[in-house]
């Protein structure tokens, strides 16, 4: 981080962002894992106020993204509380969304992001940082969560696999045939 500019206000706090990230390492060292409320609950020194509010907040998880910390924290993808949940969802763009079956179109209109995010990340078609991904959900799931509509790849898949979506939809473009709805 050293020659980048400092995303600490000084008004919140006593360290640079060096600084932080070396106490976050050091806790990483000693606990294992860490929560930003908790490191600075321990390490209160670092924090000019009594507990984080949503700016400190914001900046502490800045500088543990910059300094590669991230799959240590607890918090790491949890919902409305780590900054790279928003990204996740703002990284998942309608032309990527494309490519997905209908069902993972529906997923995420309905704002279910990690089914969403499963699904590309299996497929390649997403890289997030940090994300531990699970399995692609498949179509048994997807219809059991009532997301599934089926199209006309979808009737022409042979698996319960949604990644084999991709594979019937490339294969109809290839051959110049679209499968009938």
């Amino acid at each position: 981080m050293t020659g980048t500019h400092d995303p600490l206000n000084p008004a919140h706090w006593n360290c640079t962002a060096d600084e932080l990230g070396n106490e976050i390492r050091q806790f990483i060292d000693e606990m294992g894992s860490f929560t930003p409320y908790y490191l600075v609950q321990i390490k209160f020194h670092l924090l000019k106020q009594s507990q984080l509010d949503q700016e400190s907040f914001s900046e502490f998880c800045e500088v543990a993204i910059q300094n590669q910390l991230c799959p240590h924290c607890k918090l790491l993808y949890k919902a409305k509380e780590c900054p790279l949940w928003y990204r996740l969802f703002k990284s998942v763009e309608p032309r990527i969304l494309q490519r997905a079956p209908p069902c993972v179109r529906i997923a995420f209109k309905r704002h279910s992001i990690k089914t969403v995010v499963n699904y590309l990340v299996a497929a390649h078609l997403l890289r997030p940082p940090f994300y531990r991904g699970g399995r692609a959900p498949s179509c048994i799931a997807m219809r059991n969560w009532n997301y599934c509509v089926k199209d006309a790849y979808c009737r022409q898949m042979k698996s319960e696999s949604t990644l084999e979506y991709s594979r019937i939809r490339e294969m109809a473009r290839m051959s110049g045939h679209s499968p009938r709805p």
